[in-house]
């Protein structure tokens, strides 16, 4: 008679027969709604639809956005997983609130800041208003606090005894970051850029309230697919929504990949 050693088998998965037809349940039910946009694309289009443009917007918005979030919110990260002091709790909170807040809120809440100052005066610098500043602002506000979030994971993960040990031989305080705390966070800080482009490459709400949805200035993807289907034109609305979900497809695979040469 065998023991409960390990060699025993192992357990059988919990839930059983039950767990496993409500994840087959979950899963056709995604695959019928790609399955529904992908047979309504296969359809003639309504109307011309001008990719390229679209594209090049959404690339080059969602490119500076996660930029300007790595810039401003990987030093953050830092501090957060460093420090202790009192007050953290509210800063942590301040700063998830874009993730919480629907992104018309978000969009609102730039708009209106815009209007006194000192956001007026970064509106008669920069003018974000119905710009391509704009989509970058919205698209920054709405990721930043992800990228916060991501790296400080990625951060809390370094193990601080080769900090220390860096600092003993005699390292400064610039080259541990550079040469240990950096690179050994490195694969949690590519998750988080990469999941911030993704985010920004789909952002809609903040942007069409702060940006608008001008051809050729400030329509992106995202926006092209609303006006899409405000005007009836349902095969470009889901040829526009198959690019996004190829682009979501890719970052799951590139994070699956980062993942993998982590472990």
């Amino acid at each position: 008679m065998r023991g409960k050693g390990v060699d025993a088998a192992p357990p059988g998965v919990v839930g059983g027969a039950r767990a496993a037809t409500t994840a087959a349940a979950l899963v056709a039910y995604l695959l019928l709604l790609l399955l529904a946009l992908a047979r309504l694309a296969a359809t003639p289009a309504e109307a011309p639809l001008h990719l390229l443009p679209l594209l090049g917007i959404s690339l080059a918005a969602a490119l500076c956005a996660t930029l300007l979030a790595l810039v401003v919110g990987v030093p953050t990260a830092l501090w957060l997983a460093r420090t202790r002091m009192a007050g953290r709790r509210l800063v942590t909170t301040l700063l998830d609130l874009p993730t919480m807040l629907s992104p018309v809120a978000v969009g609102t809440a730039i708009l209106l800041a815009l209007r006194a100052p000192p956001g007026s005066w970064l509106e008669g610098g920069v003018g974000l208003l119905f710009a391509f500043p704009g989509v970058v602002a919205a698209q920054f506000t709405v990721v930043v606090a992800l990228v916060v979030r991501s790296a400080e994971a990625a951060f809390v993960g370094v193990d601080p005894r080769l900090e220390r040990l860096a600092e003993l031989h005699g390292a400064s305080r610039w080259k541990i970051l550079w040469r240990v705390t950096l690179p050994l966070a490195r694969p949690g800080l590519l998750a988080a850029a990469v999941l911030a482009f993704a985010r920004a490459l789909g952002e809609f709400g903040a942007t069409v309230t702060v940006a608008g949805t001008l051809p050729g200035r400030t329509e992106t993807v995202a926006t092209g697919l609303y006006i899409a289907l405000e005007s009836g034109h349902l095969a470009v609305a889901a040829r526009l929504a198959l690019l996004l979900v190829a682009a979501a497809a890719a970052v799951l695979l590139l994070l699956r990949a980062v993942a993998g040469r982590a472990e």
